[in-house]
């Protein structure tokens, strides 16, 4: 006698599959949005995931800080001068061995002014600049790093991103921004 065919959705090795999870940056951005146009006044919060890795090998037993920053695609040419203003930016300590395997930030966001969905779907919105950098050292007093820019001889990478695109990988290499 032919057996029935499973009717559950249990796989063969028993275990259940579980529930998909809601990214944590997605939760995180949409709060942070929330918060930032009712208390701040910004008409403009979004969060970006950065993966950060490490091309040299680091020290290990070594600190190192970790920064990233994003800019505006009109302070682009200023941020890779060191003069940009960043419209959002992070710093954590890092290890050498984290480096090495990436390292991913939540990267808030907060403009002045908002491209609206129309801006996007006609592609008016030019790629944003995402700054990385490694340097030894732990993270300071200033919270976010906003005033922090690149020490000669940190590891530092960059990478443009599209208006609609939430997350970005980027390489920290000896040399400066650019």
């Amino acid at each position: 006698m032919a057996s029935s065919p499973r009717t559950d959705l249990r796989p063969r090795d028993g275990k259940r599959p579980s529930p998909p999870a809601v990214p944590r940056h997605a939760s995180f951005g949409s709060w942070t949005a929330l918060l930032a146009a009712t208390t701040l006044g910004v008409p403009a919060a979004n969060t970006v995931r950065a993966e950060v890795r490490a091309d040299t090998e680091l020290s290990a037993g070594r600190a190192y800080r970790l920064v990233v920053q994003s800019y505006d695609p009109s302070d682009r040419d200023a941020a890779l001068r060191g003069r940009g203003r960043p419209i959002g930016s992070v710093q954590r300590a890092v290890t050498a061995d984290e480096m090495k395997r990436g390292v991913h930030v939540d990267l808030m966001e907060l403009r002045q002014t908002a491209g609206g969905t129309d801006d996007v779907a006609r592609g008016n919105l030019a790629k944003a600049l995402v700054l990385a950098w490694v340097e030894e050292g732990k993270p300071d007093l200033e919270l976010d790093a906003r005033r922090a820019r690149p020490l000669p001889g940190s590891l530092v990478g960059t990478v443009g991103r599209e208006p609609t695109q939430d997350s970005v990988r980027i390489s920290v290499k000896p040399g400066v921004a650019g």
